[in-house]
């Protein structure tokens, strides 16, 4: 098993449904979801999702899908 590449509450760009989104990450799971166990998962937040002021909650994101983490 691999280590998560990413921490919590590290901030981060990620793929979902096709679109790219920025969030914090308040949960690693690094023996990854009920659906695979080959790859670390992560459940993020975003906030103001699509610019609607509102607070979406992305669980089970699969590593791969995390494209970076933002440094500012």
């Amino acid at each position: 098993m691999n280590k998560p590449k990413y921490e919590l509450y590290d901030e981060v760009r990620f793929v979902s449904g096709g679109e790219q989104h920025i969030g914090t990450i308040e949960i690693v799971d690094r023996f990854g979801t009920f659906e695979q166990n080959v790859e670390p998962s992560y459940d993020i937040m975003v906030h103001n999702w699509r610019g609607s002021g509102q607070d979406m909650f992305y669980k089970h994101v699969v590593e791969s899908l995390v494209l970076n983490k933002i440094s500012y």
